[in-house]
Parts: C-alpha cells; sequence; structure tokens
C-alpha cells in the first residue's frame, strides 16, 4: 500500500509539472506588411469614430454579430442601425420563411417570392438607409446560419432560381405577398390590404392543398372563468363580463366581418375580428402563460400565437368558450403549406408560382439588384467577430483598422460608435511548441497536432517536406486563446496521398499585428494514406479535444486516488 501511494504522489507531480509548462515565445516566422503591424499596435482601446462604420468582410469572411453570422458587410449606422449589405443571391440564401426539408418545388416557389419581394421592398425606399428588414415585417433573415444550420436544400433551391423574380408587364417586380396557411382559400389583396387596392396577381384562390397544414383547422377552448378575465383587461369588453354570447357578424371568410360580444346584463360591444383576435392573442397569454398558446391538432408544439388567424367562430358554453379557426397569417398571395401541398402532389415551381400569383412566370431581369442592404435593428452596443481578417472603415472610405482578429465591442455614441478591440489585443504573440497528440493519430490516416496560443489569432497548419518545400498550407481560421489542434489526412494540396518519408508540421499563429510564430514538429509517414469516408474525405479539420484536456482529467483521477488511499490508511482498524 505505502508503495503504491508513493507511485501515486510521483504520478501527480509528474503530470502537474506537465500541466504548468509556461507558454514560451515560438520561434518567429516571416511578418505581414510592416505597415499592417503598425496600423494593428497603433489600435487602443476607446477609439472614437463619427459617423457610420463599415466592417468589411468580403467573400469568404463571416462576420458574427451578437451571435448571429453574416456574410460580406456589416455597416454600423451613425443612428445605432445595424446593416448587413450583401449580393442578392446570398441574401436570398439567408432567408428563414421556409423549412429546408419541405419538397424542392416548393422551396424554389419561396427563392423567387422573397427575391421578388425584395426588389420590390428596395424599390419602394422606405426604410431609411436600408432595403428591406429582417424581421416578420418583411421577410425573416437569419443571414448564414440558415444554410450552415443544415439549409443545403433551401441553398440549392436558391441556386437552381438564380435571378427568377415575378414581374409584372411594365418591368416592376410585383408585390410578391405570401404567408403560412390560408384554410383553404386565399384572400384577394384589397380584402386584407385596402389602402394597397386590388391587384391582378393578387387574387382569391381556393386551395384545397392546404389541408397539409397543420393550422389548416384549429381550436381554442378557454373556460368561462378564463375568457372573462381576458376579456375584463378590455377598454370596452370589459363592460360584457360576464359574457353569455359571441356571435360571429359575417362570414368565416370575410376579412371584414366582426363579434358581437353580449354580457349577463344585456350590454353588447361589437369588435372587429382582427381586432379580438390581436386582443386575446396579446391579454391571453398575459394572464395565464402556462394556458396559452394552447398545443395545435397534432399536439407536437403550440399554436404560433393564441388566435392564429381572424378566420374563427366563438361558442360559449355553460363550462367554455370555445374558438374553432382555419388559416395562419394574413392569407393574400402564396401559402406556403399550399405550396408544399402542391408540390408533394407533384406541381414543380412554375405551376404553383402561376396558381397563386395571377399565372405569372419568373423570369430573369438584368435590373434585378446585385447587392441589397438588410437592416438589423438598432442596437445601442454591439459585439462583432469575423472567422477571417475583417477591414474596418468609416464613411469616407479610409481604413481605420486593416487586421481586425478576435471579437471587436462596439458602443453607440449618438453620433457614431466607439471601438474595442479585444482585451489581449496588445499581448505580444506566445505559441507553444506545435505537437503531437497519439490519442487522435491514425496511423496511414491521419495525423493531429495541437499548440496553445495566448491571444485571438488567425491559425493555420502548415506542412512541409523534409527539404522544407511546402506540401500543404490550409486556413483554420480565427483561435481564441488556448489549446486547439488541427488534423492532417496525409495528402497535398491536391487532395493526393503524400509519399512515405518525414514531414514537418506547424500550426503558426499571426496576430492583428502581422507577427507570425509557431515550432514544427516532426512526422512520419511510414504507410501511404488509407482513402477516407466521403463525408471526411482528406479534408484539413480542427479538433476540439486538447492533450491537456486529458492530462487534466488524468490529475483530478490521481488526487481522488490519492486522497482515497490515504483515508483508508488512516481510518483502517489494526489487528
Amino acid at each position: 500500500m505505502a508503495a503504491a501511494v508513493r507511485w501515486l504522489r510521483h504520478t501527480a507531480a509528474l503530470v502537474v509539472l506537465i500541466l504548468a509548462g509556461a507558454l514560451v515565445p515560438a520561434a518567429a516566422l516571416p511578418s505581414a506588411s510592416h505597415a499592417a503591424a503598425q496600423d494593428a499596435a497603433g489600435v487602443a482601446a476607446g477609439l472614437t469614430v463619427d459617423g457610420p462604420v463599415r466592417l468589411v468582410g468580403g467573400q469568404d469572411v463571416l462576420i458574427s454579430v451578437d451571435g448571429t453570422r453574416y456574410h460580406d458587410t456589416v455597416e454600423l449606422a451613425a443612428d445605432g442601425q445595424v446593416v448587413n449589405e450583401l449580393p442578392m443571391e446570398r441574401y436570398v440564401a439567408g432567408i428563414a420563411e421556409m423549412p429546408s426539408r419541405w419538397p424542392l418545388e416548393a422551396l424554389k416557389a419561396q427563392a423567387v417570392a422573397a427575391r421578388t419581394y425584395a426588389w420590390w421592398s428596395a424599390l419602394r425606399g422606405v426604410h431609411d438607409g436600408y432595403d428591406i428588414c429582417a424581421t416578420t415585417a418583411c421577410q425573416v433573415f437569419r443571414g448564414a446560419e440558415v444554410v450552415l444550420d443544415g439549409g443545403d436544400r433551401w441553398a440549392e433551391a436558391v441556386e437552381a432560381t438564380a435571378g427568377e423574380v415575378l414581374q409584372a408587364p411594365d418591368g416592376a417586380p410585383i408585390l410578391a405577398r405570401y404567408f403560412s396557411t390560408s384554410g383553404g382559400r386565399t384572400f384577394a389583396n384589397q380584402e386584407v390590404f385596402p389602402t394597397t387596392g386590388p391587384s391582378p396577381y393578387l387574387v382569391a384562390v381556393d386551395d384545397p392543398f392546404d389541408a397539409v397544414s397543420p393550422y389548416h383547422r384549429w381550436q381554442v377552448r378557454f373556460s368561462r372563468a378564463e375568457f372573462d378575465e381576458v376579456l375584463s383587461r378590455g377598454e370596452r369588453l370589459a363592460a360584457t363580463v360576464p359574457v353569455t354570447e359571441v356571435t360571429r357578424t359575417g362570414s368565416v371568410d370575410d376579412v371584414r366581418a366582426g363579434f358581437r360580444v353580449t354580457g349577463a346584463d344585456g350590454t353588447t360591444v361589437e369588435v372587429g375580428a382582427v381586432e379580438l383576435r390581436d386582443f386575446l392573442s396579446l391579454v391571453a397569454p398575459e394572464r395565464f402563460p402556462d394556458r396559452f398558446p394552447t398545443r395545435r391538432a397534432d399536439g407536437l408544439r403550440p399554436l404560433p400565437t393564441t388566435v392564429p388567424s381572424s378566420r374563427f367562430t366563438v361558442t360559449v358554453t355553460d363550462t367554455e368558450v370555445v374558438l374553432d379557426g382555419r388559416g395562419w397569417g394574413h392569407g393574400v398571395g402564396m401559402g406556403q403549406y399550399g405550396a408544399r401541398g402542391r408540390a408533394q402532389e407533384g406541381a414543380d415551381h412554375l405551376e404553383i408560382l402561376s396558381a397563386y400569383y395571377g399565372g405569372l412566370a419568373p423570369t430573369v431581369s438584368s435590373d434585378l439588384p446585385e447587392r441589397v442592404r438588410v437592416g438589423l435593428g438598432r442596437r445601442n452596443e454591439v459585439t462583432w467577430v469575423g472567422d477571417g481578417l475583417v477591414r474596418v472603415v468609416d464613411a469616407a472610405g479610409e481604413t481605420i483598422v486593416d487586421r481586425a482578429i478576435g471579437p471587436w465591442r462596439a458602443t453607440a455614441t449618438g453620433s457614431g460608435w466607439q471601438l474595442d478591440p479585444p482585451d489581449d489585443h496588445e499581448l505580444p504573440l506566445e505559441v507553444t511548441a506545435t505537437e503531437p497528440v497519439p490519442a487522435l493519430t491514425q496511423p496511414g490516416a491521419a495525423v493531429t497536432v495541437e499548440a496553445r496560443v495566448n491571444k485571438h489569432v488567425l491559425l493555420e497548419l502548415m506542412v512541409e517536406d523534409a527539404a522544407g518545400s511546402p506540401v500543404v498550407t490550409r486556413p483554420l481560421g480565427v483561435a481564441e486563446p488556448g489549446t486547439h489542434g488541427a488534423t492532417w489526412r496525409l495528402v497535398d494540396g491536391e487532395g493526393e496521398p503524400v509519399p512515405v518519408g518525414t514531414y514537418r508540421l506547424t500550426l503558426v499563429a499571426e496576430d492583428a499585428a502581422g507577427v507570425r510564430a509557431g515550432t514544427a514538429t516532426q512526422v512520419a509517414v511510414e504507410q501511404p494514406a488509407r482513402p477516407t469516408d466521403a463525408a471526411g474525405t482528406n479534408a484539413m479539420t480542427e479538433v476540439g479535444t486538447s492533450l491537456l484536456m486529458v492530462l487534466g482529467a488524468v490529475v483530478a483521477l490521481l488526487l481522488f486516488l490519492l486522497l482515497f488511499v490515504t483515508f483508508r490508511r488512516s481510518t483502517r482498524s489494526h489487528p
């Protein structure tokens, strides 16, 4: 037992010494330009810029703004508005209005409608400093997240319909409205939006294909006490409590119809169907958050709102108030679930669009804007970070920061922005030597290495042969302080297996000042690379497992065993 205790103590001490190894400056590598180094080094915390600030990532760099990634360029306007400026097709790929798992032809129809709506919105010019908003008030835009988060089929639909739009005879884009569920019939534009008048492309159509929607028919049940409590919060409706009768004054498909609400004392109040829908959807969840919205008919999830549309009737019984309704959304233009139902029955996107937009077929127009500006909303503070180098410019196009790396904070000043770099911005770059990770190395298939950095850097894996000639260099993006690894699958830059021999692998870090550092490790390739599965075909991949993390776990286990053995010795009974 004494020998075991001594072994545990010695082993734990050894591992602690390994973990305690300090960062050492790495061997210097060729740096970026001296001007770039001076530019980055000159950025101090609290840099203030009057007017708008543009964050330029270009074609290949994604810029994360408060956790959401966007393509190309992000502008911080002087009034606090955040704008994503990007190519039109990348904008359409960022629309989050239809699940990517839906039939491809329905997705294509949605892509054409969204592209057309964006063009129409840009021509209106009603937004100050941007073309279209990113919410349901326009159409929902989630930037690069849509495709990155399992949206490959949506990206396919966008690419397959690139440039396609719906145009009136004069060449102008139509107002391509769309919504979720019609309940079996769409509305004509003037029925719901009388201020914009009738349109030959937005007429009422029967839509039996909409029956695939879980919102095609829905029901909401209130107890009498719940319904009275909700109505008691209304400025006019409170006079009808307790309620004895609620009568619809027109057809369920008549958007102009209303309701006559009658109280026990005979008091009567008339309210529009849309007004009652909005009132119930607002107040019911406030008063009874555990009850409303109730679950939809299939039970899989709650209804989107307490009352999803104005197409409903109300029945008052001795114990309940029951709302029976249909549809979700404003009901004008293309019903998205109807498009899905048509696609499931074999319709292509041309037939779907024709059915909902007055017989129109999409065309490709040279007048379609190449770029679009999307308003992401006003903010007082923004945290942003690129997955590569980001250039910061002012309103005149002058570069403020040429090489921004890591998370920056921008705070609105009222007339511009204060820019604060990462806390580690001015630290001298330190990188530990590149080391193999045996547990993650597969002979004949892959070699994994790791190194530790002390600040936010650009990281790349550089592979050279024994003569020092480059074999492959793969960027790994922005890395935060800590240990990072990468896997080389024993292939060159063309994806071809490398010959047997000795190779030098270096994890190279580059900071905002353009300083590059990294120390190589030698790896022997003793057999040609084996073919890999298609999902990981000879790719360079960053790994999240760190040898130091493994060692940390070993230390914890050893210390636990040491304490346990010591406790057992101290409490064991003597003979």
